[in-house]
């Protein structure tokens, strides 16, 4: 028994000495396995947080603590994290790794038994955002896909939990050192262009700032909202500038340069406004390039389009603040109605109404009869004799516009708005005034005033579809266009030239829309009205083309030949019909 016993002395110190040794090779033997693991692709924690945290495959812990930790876990693909103090096989350094694709970082101090360090630095950032010394940016959620132990982070402006660099917009800022190995691959995707990173695991140069804004410079001109604002300001200028010197004049003079003067003085408000808004949309673009963001190439151009609309309204504006009537009133006209004003009296105040009264009858019925002439030449002295005859200022507005005068119909029309602004018919006309002028933006917010107090207004509808038309903004020209359409069939039996006319643009409108058969369909209704018209058989020509009938479209562009001097439109279309 002694013998025995003696004999098993040297097991039992070997047994004691392997109990006494497992805790030390346990440990290296893990902390060996988590140095391992971080090569994988796993992703990273979303940002710092605290808890224990273990190896798990692909995670960003270091090692495999049992102590709760406060240190901040930075996970990322070959980015070994450090685990908290107290944890066996924890890096005995402080702060974290470095820069991983999630872009979280932090700080912590450990003080853990002694085993494979991890890498240390002041913490990293990912191209999801900017990250100081115990911030955590880029990555959301909570957790990593690697199963790390951190509880939260902040969200940046990159992609998903983990892979924040995906987005390629934030600009990283961190400096720490690069993690233990690198994975197979820079990224999740094993991209690096396509992770924001570089191939050994730091920000790549490729997803900050500077080169988004650089691109957006590239696409679009940033300048030209600029310039259209610097138009817009110089519109304005000029418009206040023409409103003074009308109201000189005003001064001089009688009620219609005054007239003038408050349709100038409206002019120049127009065209302020309009230089606002051009300077808040060049604003507005300038301040998505300099935040960019996934949605900032839609922001410039809105804002673009906006300054160019703005810009383009406060030009119309300016010329018509130097609006004025092309007839100057006959001297004798002038010098008998000058006498019946200046004469005082109750009597004399009857006979001037009276006498308006007249003139009023006389110009309506010449109106009638198309004999726009002597109309505003009655309706003229009617309204001299009695400024507050609102009709009779409404039908000489109307005469001017006849004549061709449209500047001095605007001014007119604009003068009875200021006493009548519930009457659309004053809005139709001020609007088809500037329509005639090229002044799309104004004539269209003219003719909106007038469907505003009247939406089934026909003329007004179709004065809306013609200004949008002219803009090329097919878009909002067809659905007031067609409305105008349907009503006027409605209201007529058989189809006159204006409305064929408004056929055409309806056409057209379909036809840029790519509506190539409703197009062709209207083109041929249009025709059957209008057979001698040219450009409804170059628009069926076009519209046979697009829909691939190249036989009718050679009959229809033949056709056109006859009916009217050969053009580029007809030429392109014969050649491309095959001949």
């Amino acid at each position: 028994m002694t013998r025995l016993i003696h004999c098993s002395r040297p097991y039992t110190v070997a047994l004691v000495l392997a109990l006494v040794a497992a805790p030390l090779v346990s440990a290296v033997l893990v902390s060996d396995v988590g140095i391992a693991l971080a090569k994988g692709p796993g992703g990273g924690s979303g940002g710092s947080g605290s808890g224990s945290g273990s190896g798990s495959s692909g995670g960003s812990s270091g090692g495999s603590g049992a102590g709760a930790g406060t240190g901040a876990s930075a996970g990322g693909v070959g980015v070994s994290g450090a685990a908290g103090p107290g944890g066996a096989g924890a890096s005995a350094g402080a702060g974290t790794g470095g820069a991983g694709v999630s872009g979280a970082a932090g700080s912590g101090s450990g003080t853990g038994s002694s085993g494979p360090s991890g890498a240390a630095g002041p913490g990293g950032a990912g191209p999801g955002g900017a990250a100081g010394n115990g911030a955590a940016a880029g990555a959301a959620g909570s957790g990593g896909p690697a199963g790390s132990a951190a509880t939260g982070g902040s969200s940046g402006t990159g992609g998903p939990a983990g892979t924040a660099g995906a987005a390629g917009v934030g600009n990283g800022a961190g400096q720490g050192a690069a993690g233990a190995a690198a994975g197979p691959g820079p990224g999740p995707s094993g991209s690096a262009s396509a992770d924001g990173v570089s191939p050994g695991g730091g920000v790549g140069a490729i997803g900050t700032a500077e080169s988004a804004i650089a691109r957006l410079n590239r696409i679009y001109d940033i300048s030209e909202p600029e310039r259209a604002a610097q138009v817009a300001a110089k519109a304005a200028a000029e418009a206040s500038r023409r409103a003074a010197q009308a109201g000189e004049a005003a001064q001089q003079s009688g009620w219609r340069t005054s007239a003038v003067a408050d349709a100038s003085k409206d002019a120049a408000k127009d065209a302020a406004d309009a230089s606002r808004e051009a300077s808040r949309a060049a604003e507005a673009a300038a301040r998505a390039l300099k935040t960019p963001t996934f949605d900032a190439s839609t922001i410039v151009r809105r804002e673009t389009l906006r300054a160019r609309d703005a810009a383009e309204r406060a030009q119309e504006a300016a010329d018509e603040a130097g609006d004025q009537p092309a007839r100057v009133p006959l001297a004798s006209t002038v010098q008998s109605t000058v006498q019946l004003i200046s004469s005082p009296g109750f009597f004399q105040g009857v006979r001037r109404s009276m006498q308006a009264e007249a003139n009023f009858a006389r110009g309506s019925a010449l109106l009638r009869e198309h004999k726009y002439q002597e109309a505003r030449d009655s309706l003229d002295e009617a309204v001299a004799l009695y400024p507050e005859h609102d009709q009779a200022r409404a039908l000489l507005a109307w005469s001017e516009y006849f004549l061709g005068d449209f500047r001095g119909a605007a001014v007119t029309f604009k003068t009875a708005l200021r006493r009548q602004p519930r009457w659309e018919g004053l809005y139709n006309g001020l609007g088809w005034s500037r329509l005639r002028l090229g002044r799309y933006q104004l004539a269209a917010d003219a003719f909106g005033s007038a469907l505003d107090r009247n939406p089934d207004y026909i003329d007004a509808l179709n004065g809306l579809g013609s200004a949008q038309f002219e803009r090329s903004q097919y878009d909002l020209a067809l659905p007031p266009l067609e409305k105008a359409l349907e009503g006027s069939r409605h209201l007529l039996t058989a189809e006159p030239p204006e409305v064929t006319v408004l056929r055409g643009k309806v056409a057209w409108s379909l036809y840029y829309l790519e509506r190539y058969r409703e197009a062709l369909a209207m083109f041929i209704r249009a025709s059957l009205a209008a057979p001698e018209s040219q450009q409804y058989q170059v628009g069926m020509g076009w519209s046979y083309l697009k829909l691939d009938q190249r036989d009718d479209a050679r009959a229809a562009f033949r056709r056109a030949q006859q009916l009217g001097p050969v053009d580029d439109a007809v030429s392109e279309g014969l050649r491309r019909a095959g001949m």
